[in-house]
């Protein structure tokens, strides 16, 4: 059974070639209304079939406010009834009517409407026995044999009370009159007399009403429903239509246009969004793209021609079979094939996942300073590369000044910034030429011991043979070469000293570092206008 929705608008998507239809912001806004009674009457189909009744009622009256199209309003009345609320079912039914009196199944909801009052009637009737919903007999005995003057068989003591404290007005001590209903008015059980009572629903469970909603660029075109070769529902576009489960055919005509028919499948319960743009005589679906973390990347069909959108991303796309590729730096690429029949909106969900590497970004205030990673040169600053996750030994290094050395732990999928700030080394200069003057006195210290110890030797000798003088100046020369020897010695022993103290001496601050804490990464999208060409960079910021 279909039939013609009275409501007069219907969501206006705005696309790239239709802008023309509705200003911007009224577009968004109706596209979002669409949009939301589309998830809350799916969320209240789900319930629906899952035979949660009081949420699935709840929520598709939250569609119709969203957007007040009746078949919202009937998909709550058959929600209601299932629940055993026939007076709420009721109610809906004919709001549903009163929106749709030309409905084609309007005679069916007014026979439903009939039933459930039957029964409302019949739960609130007496029952065979004779006895009233008040527990009262007709003769007007109670059923614990009470007779109309107020006297049980047990009989009544002068005061009036029964033998099991009832007072004249037929209240026992805990304030229950005979009928079994508290002084609040309320029934043992807890029901309130003036409730409507639980109806239990008997056969089937009704299949929910879908809504069709059609659009197309331009907006005067005739759209056409037909079952079976039979019309079942004309009207210009903006058009809606509320549908039951089953397969339909689509025309839509304009004279400036030739005349595009296709044929869908409608299943109960759903918001079909059907888009048409006349000039590529093509109807159009709704893609929906969400991923975790939000803001990646969404490229459609060719991936060579670049995104299309971030994730949330929603937009309406042709029917028929189509590929998608979902990016962001520091996660892996996830790909997926998704099928969009016609009015569909399909919803891929996506949960990212960081890839094994990160990145690292190393800046110094020395340029072209090395930077070692593990002891292996990458490169030089600046420096930015990928790096396998974890903790990592980074040294920066430069002629003349102090090497800096950290280790950095690697975050996957980020990137991890240092700023070093190398400093001067210590000039080992003075050092090494007082090494190297001590060197060389021990050295003279040497030859001149050598020296006197030979002149020794000899004026031993001669005065052995007899042969020396009391005036040789071998004596003095001697005596001169030893007092030096030991001069070279001891001279040597200070500057070696001094030296090994210029050698550990460091007056000047060690180099330093700040490593920054991870961050992720981004692709910044480029065009040359000269060529058109174009592609991605990494970006950062410190």
């Amino acid at each position: 059974m279909t039939h013609r929705s009275k409501i007069s608008t219907t969501a206006v998507f705005l696309l790239a070639a239709a802008a023309s239809v509705a200003s911007p912001a009224f577009a968004q806004s109706e596209r979002e209304q669409l949009q939301l009674a589309r998830d809350a009457m799916e969320r209240g189909q789900e319930f629906y079939l899952g035979e949660r009744y009081a949420e699935a009622a709840e929520a598709f009256l939250e569609a119709y406010e969203a957007r007040p199209f009746s078949a919202f309003l009937y998909n709550a009345g058959i929600a209601y009834e299932r629940l055993g609320q026939a007076q709420n079912g009721i109610t809906y039914y004919e709001r549903y009517l009163d929106a749709e009196p030309d409905a084609s199944d309007a005679e069916a909801v007014r026979e439903r409407i009939t039933r459930l009052r039957a029964a409302i009637e019949q739960a609130t009737a007496p029952d065979p026995n004779g006895t009233d919903p008040n527990g009262t007999d007709p003769n007007g005995t109670d059923p614990n044999g009470t007779d109309p003057n107020g006297t049980d068989p047990n009989g009544t003591d002068p005061n009036g009370t029964d033998p099991n404290g009832t007072d004249p007005n037929g209240t026992d001590p805990n304030g229950t009159d005979p009928n079994g209903t508290d002084p609040n008015g309320t029934d043992p059980n807890g029901t309130d007399p003036n409730e409507t009572p639980t109806v239990v629903p008997a056969g089937p469970a009704p299949v929910a009403k879908s809504l069709l909603s059609v659009e197309t660029n331009p907006s005067d075109a005739r759209i056409t429903l037909r079952v079976g070769g039979s019309v079942i529902a004309q009207g210009q576009s903006p058009f809606a239509e509320t549908l039951d489960e089953g397969d339909y055919e689509i025309s839509v005509e304009h004279p400036d246009y030739r005349t595009v028919t296709r044929t869908m499948r409608v299943r109960p319960g759903k918001v079909y969004v059907a888009i048409l743009e006349l000039s590529q005589g093509e109807f159009l679906g709704f893609l929906r793209v969400v991923s975790d973390p939000p803001g990646a990347n969404v490229f459609l069909d060719n991936r060579e021609e670049g995104a299309v959108g971030q994730t949330p991303y929603s937009n309406p796309v042709p029917t028929g079979e189509h590929r998608i590729w979902v990016e962001r730096p520091g996660y892996g690429v996830e790909e997926r094939t998704v099928e969009i029949g016609l009015g569909e909106q399909i919803t891929e969900r996506l949960e990212l996942e960081r890839v094994t590497y990160g990145r690292l970004r190393v800046i110094a205030n020395t340029p072209g300073a090395k930077v070692l990673i593990d002891g292996r040169e990458v490169g030089e600053v600046p420096y930015e590369g990928q790096v396998d996750a974890g903790l990592r030994r980074v040294t920066v290094t430069h002629d003349g000044m102090k090497d800096w050395e950290e280790d950095v732990d690697v975050q996957r999928g980020q990137l991890t910034p240092i700023r070093v700030r190398l400093r001067p080394a210590v000039s080992r200069g003075g050092a090494w030429a007082m090494l190297s003057t001590s060197l060389l006195a021990a050295g003279a210290g040497v030859a001149l011991g050598f020296l006197s110890d030979g002149l020794r030797s000899d004026l031993r000798d001669d005065r052995n043979a007899g042969l020396l003088s009391d005036d040789d100046d071998r004596f003095s020369r001697g005596k001169i070469m030893s007092i030096s020897a030991n001069a070279a010695f001891g001279l040597a022993g200070l500057l070696g000293l001094l030296s090994i103290y210029y050698f550990v001496r460091d007056p000047l601050p060690d180099s330093e570092a700040t490593v920054l804490e991870p961050r992720d990464w981004a692709l910044m999208p480029r065009l040359n206008p000269v060529d058109r060409s174009g592609g991605a960079d990494l970006v950062w910021s410190f």
